[in-house]
């Protein structure tokens, strides 16, 4: 019976183990995945700022050109509200690591 329960603790801790890197593994890829969400938006915003400014020079009737001006605000905006939430969670998790870290430091 000993051999068994020997055999069944080795097998839960390397379980926890396992656990354990998957869930880092699975945390850094969800940073990587908004890093490019995000990178991908500003390129996205970029090259609609750049269509939108670079077209041709003819006249465009008054309402298109309101109707652009109101898109591009409102997706300026947004990206713009997307930054400031990713950079406030990038700042919560950097002062939980130092709390954690420093708990860990100074006991």
């Amino acid at each position: 019976m000993s051999q068994n329960k020997e055999k069944r603790e080795e097998l839960e801790s390397q379980a926890a183990a396992i656990q354990e890197q998957l869930t880092k593994t699975v945390t850094e890829y969800k940073k990587v995945g908004n890093q490019m969400l995000i990178a991908g938006g500003i390129l996205a915003g970029g090259y609609l700022l750049y269509s939108v400014f670079s077209g041709s020079k003819k006249k465009g009737s008054f309402v298109g050109d309101a109707i652009k001006s109101y898109a591009l605000a409102l997706a300026l905006s947004y990206a713009k509200d997307l930054l400031l939430d990713y950079l406030a969670s990038l700042e919560q998790e950097t002062e939980t690591a130092v709390v954690v870290e420093e708990s860990t430091v100074n006991p």
